[in-house]
C-alpha cells in the first residue's frame, strides 16, 4: 500500500518516548516534513512514509526497539533474532510459544503468556508490578508486531477472534479497527492479549530464514505502522482505488470492485463488513490519504489537488478535507512548513 495515513496522535507518543530520552526531535521531524507544531497541537494525519522513517531513525539513535516508552531499552537487533527463532518452529502454536519465552529473557516492563485451551491461543502480555507504560502505543506495537509477524511466517492471514487491551479507549478508537483488522476490541481489561482460533495453531510455518531478509527490511519492533505482508480483501481495494484513483477513475463503484475481484457484490460486501469497513469508507480514506500524500510534497496547486482526488470543485475538497483533518488544505500545508 502506497499512500496511507497516519493519525499524528499515534506520532505524539512516539515523540513522547523520545524527548523523554533526551532526543531532540525537532530536525528529525522537519527531516521527514513533519512539523513538531503539528505534532504538539496533536491535530491533522501525516503520511505512512514520514511517520516510519521518523519511527526508524528514533530507533536508531535511541538504540531502543520500544522508542524509549519501557522501563529500560529494548536493544536494536532484539526483534531480529526473535524472528531468528521463531521462524524455525513447525507450527503456529509452536511459534506463539517461543515467542513468549523469547521475548521474556527481557526485562522490559512485561511479562508474555500463552494460554492453549480447546478455542484456541490467548497471547497475553501482562504489566509487570509498578510499571506504568509512558502512553497507550507501546502495548499495541508489541500486540500488533506480533499477530502481523505470524500471519507472514504462516503464509495467511490469521483472523483474531478478539482483542484485549489494558487502557480505556480514546479518541484514537477509529484508528484500532484496521490496525486489529475488524476484530473485537474491549478496552480497559486487567491483562492484554490476543486471541488466535484454534484452526490456525497447527497451521505451518512456511517461511524460512532464507526469506526473512527481506522481510526484516520492511520493519522494526514496531509493526503498528508497517504494510501488511499478506493480502486480505481491504488491502486489495483499497491498492485497486488507488490506482484508479491515480489514473482518474474517480467514480469507480462497489459493482465494478466486485467484478475485478471476480466476486458479487453481496460476497464483497460481506468480507468488507468482517473487517468492520465499507467499500465507501475505505474509498474516503483512499482519496483523504493520497491527497494528504500530495500536499506533503508540496508540488502541486491545491486547485490541482482537489482535481487529482476527484473534485470538480476546489470547494467542495476544501469542505471534504477539512471534515478529514481538521483543517482546510492551505492551514494543513503551512503547518508542515513551520519548524
Amino acid at each position: 500500500m502506497k499512500e496511507f495515513s497516519i493519525d499524528i496522535k499515534w506520532l505524539a507518543m512516539l515523540l513522547e518516548g523520545a524527548e523523554r530520552k533526551g532526543l531532540d526531535c525537532t530536525q528529525m521531524l522537519l527531516k521527514h516534513g513533519i512539523s513538531s507544531l503539528s505534532v504538539k497541537q496533536q491535530s491533522s494525519r501525516v503520511p505512512l512514509e514520514s511517520f516510519a522513517a521518523f519511527a526508524k531513525e528514533s530507533i536508531l539513535a535511541l538504540d531502543d526497539e520500544h522508542l524509549g516508552l519501557s522501563e529500560k531499552p529494548q536493544p536494536v537487533g532484539s526483534f531480529n533474532f526473535f524472528a531468528r527463532a521463531a521462524i524455525t518452529t513447525k507450527t503456529i502454536e509452536h511459534s506463539l510459544k517461543v515467542t513468549a519465552q523469547y521475548w521474556n529473557l527481557f526485562d522490559n516492563g512485561y511479562r508474555h503468556g500463552v494460554t492453549i485451551d480447546e478455542t484456541g491461543c490467548l497471547y497475553s502480555i501482562h504489566r509487570k508490578p509498578n510499571f506504568e507504560p509512558l502512553n497507550d502505543y507501546l502495548v499495541s506495537a508489541i500486540l500488533s508486531s506480533i499477530h502481523r509477524f505470524h500471519c507472514w511466517v504462516g503464509g495467511q492471514f490469521l483472523a483474531l477472534s478478539y482483542v484485549h487491551l489494558d487502557h480505556p479507549p480514546s479518541d484514537l478508537v477509529k484508528e484500532y479497527e484496521p490496525l486489529y483488522y475488524g476484530a473485537q476490541i474491549i478496552f480497559d481489561q486487567e491483562v492484554a492479549g490476543l486471541h488466535f482460533p484454534a484452526r490456525y495453531m497447527s497451521a505451518p510455518i512456511t517461511q524460512t530464514l532464507e526469506t526473512l531478509p527481506e522481510y526484516l527490511r520492511g520493519t522494526n519492533s514496531s509493526l503498528l505502522y508497517q504494510p501488511k505482508n499478506f493480502r486480505i480483501i481491504s488491502d486489495q481495494v483499497r491498492q485497486w482505488l488507488e490506482r484508479n484513483i491515480k489514473q482518474g477513475n474517480y467514480r469507480v463503484t462497489l459493482q465494478e470492485a466486485a467484478s475485478h475481484f471476480k466476486i458479487s457484490q453481496q460476497v464483497l460486501h460481506r468480507r468488507l463488513s468482517a473487517e468492520n469497513l465499507s467499500f465507501k469508507e475505505i474509498k474516503k480514506e483512499t482519496r483523504r490519504d493520497i491527497a494528504i500524500k500530495l500536499l506533503f510534497e508540496d508540488k502541486h496547486k491545491i486547485e490541482d489537488i482537489a482535481i487529482m482526488v476527484g473534485f470538480s470543485e476546489p470547494s467542495a475538497f476544501i469542505r471534504a478535507f477539512k471534515t478529514w483533518t481538521g483543517q482546510t488544505p492551505r492551514s494543513y500545508r503551512q503547518s508542515q512548513l513551520k519548524p
